[in-house]
């Protein structure tokens, strides 16, 4: 595929020689004549990439790795008007839907939470070196929704200016979920979901404030995720609010609609904290409704947005063999390895233990892959597996861990300039769908990059990942 990159944007080159030479060829016309221009014209006749049909044109291009689109996209008018067909999104979505998911990386700063995404390209990370520490840079750069929040009166200097510094006033949205090439955006403490976006387009569109919706009733929890039904191709956002133990409401808003509408009650709790994982039109929680001496087989919960309903997702048989209580199901991570559900099982100072479910929903497809035998890491997510078979986790906010299960060695990747940075990481497949195609004609879009927005100068800054010897101990 990279030598077919080249080979595109070279014979984009011929293309352009031999326009000029036609040029050439006609300002001489008048003192050459017709029959030497002809044959000027005749030896610098061949046939290029850019003769293509544009359909095939748009064809070859979908195949392209993420960032050889971007380079693409700029070499001419043609391309980038190519690329920004619907049929180009289409085809681009249909070939990666099922792929491994990109990694992208949110610094968290002390002032406020980035609204840059730092594409992590790891396949071009160097490799393994035991002679010198290896780094690399990251500076291709997708931006999230600006965030306005209403002024707080406590959040005021002395002189009536507003305090920059104050952290609570400067948080982005959080990330709830990704599905399907776009991202489901909530506000960070009252946790309602309220935006969708996809950043590689930069469209976003707000979603409609629920009736019920009391911000200032700030003891309720909010727990939101993300989907898409195949039979109605409709996407839908799904808000479960819990005003106490026994009141637990759930309401969806399809994207597009006018309004959001209740299915029902939220049988069971799931745990706040942790990233939802959508997967088979399913968005996946662990759940902490069990007690200390139950087991923990109905810890992951579901709902499905094909039926609007909960279900339970069985756990793995052998998942009690490590002792267990409510309280560490706060550490465990669900995922999505090679498009299987997956759960991370950190319990009692352990090594990880990944679990995969191979046939979705089939108690019995479930196989302990690996256990992460080279180090305790505390908690930690699956992120995906590279080329090479090593895994990827991220670990306390902190760190990424590449983990080679045939050679058992670890490498720890830490921001450079602060190695005590705490930052997200979120996996995300990316594409070029748009917003328009998807919600209908009910939806208003708005574009990222219309506004002038400015932003913090830590936000635009280029990232480097450092891989560190000694950052074990980091960890604990």
């Amino acid at each position: 595929m990279t030598f077919f990159f080249h080979y595109l944007t070279r014979n984009n080159r011929f293309s352009k020689r031999r326009k000029s030479l036609k040029s050439a060829a006609a300002q001489n016309s008048s003192s050459s004549g017709r029959d030497d221009e002809q044959q000027q014209l005749a030896a610098y006749h061949y046939s290029t990439i850019i003769d293509l049909p544009s359909h095939i044109l748009i064809d070859i291009l979908s195949r392209l790795p993420l960032k050889s689109i971007f380079i693409s996209r700029c070499v001419c008018k043609t391309w980038h008007i190519l690329i920004s067909d619907p049929l180009f999104a289409t085809l681009h979505f249909d070939r990666n839907s099922g792929s491994n998911p990109e990694l992208y990386l949110r610094t968290d700063f002390s002032t406020c939470i980035s609204r840059t995404l730092h594409w992590v390209d790891l396949e071009s990370f160097p490799g393994y070196n035991h002679a010198q520490c290896q780094w690399a840079k990251i500076n291709a750069q997708f931006y999230l929704p600006k965030r306005y929040p209403k002024p707080n009166p406590k959040a005021c200097t002395s002189n009536g200016n507003s305090n920059r510094g104050n952290r609570r006033a400067g948080r982005e949205y959080d990330i709830v979920n990704s599905c399907n090439g776009f991202l489901c955006l909530r506000k960070p403490f009252h946790r309602n979901p309220c935006i969708i976006c996809n950043p590689i387009t930069g469209e976003y569109v707000t979603i409609p404030k629920p009736a019920a919706e009391d911000d200032k009733k700030t003891l309720r929890t909010v727990i939101s995720g993300f989907g898409y039904s195949f039979r109605s191709k409709q996407y839908k956002v799904l808000r479960l609010v819990f005003d106490d133990f026994l009141n637990r409401t759930a309401e969806i808003y399809s994207l597009g609609g006018a309004a959001w509408r209740k299915v029902g009650n939220a049988p069971w709790s799931p745990i706040a904290g942790l990233f939802p994982t959508y997967l088979n039109g399913v968005i996946h929680w662990v759940c902490d409704d069990i007690e200390d001496d139950q087991s923990c087989s109905d810890c992951i919960v579901g709902f499905d947005f094909e039926d609007e309903r909960f279900c339970v997702i069985p756990a793995p048989p052998h998942f009690a063999e490590k002792p267990k209580t409510r309280d560490n199901l706060y550490d465990m991570n669900l995922g999505v390895l090679g498009g299987c559900l997956s759960i991370c099982d950190v319990t009692y100072f352990a090594p990880p233990d990944i679990w995969v479910m191979k046939d979705y929903g089939v108690q019995e497809s479930w196989i302990k892959q690996l256990s992460v035998d080279n180090g305790y890491f505390g908690i930690c997510r699956p992120i995906k597996y590279l080329d090479d078979g090593s895994l990827l986790l991220f670990c306390k906010r902190r760190a990424l861990v590449l983990y080679n299960p045939v050679e058992k060695n670890t490498r720890y990747l830490l921001i450079h300039e602060d190695q005590s940075m705490i930052f997200e990481a979120i996996t995300h497949v990316p594409s070029f769908l748009s917003l328009k195609d998807v919600g209908g004609d009910n939806l208003t879009v708005q574009n990222i990059n219309s506004r002038s927005d400015q932003f913090e100068p830590e936000e635009s800054e280029t990232l480097f990942l450092i891989e560190m010897r000694k950052a074990g101990e980091l960890l604990y």
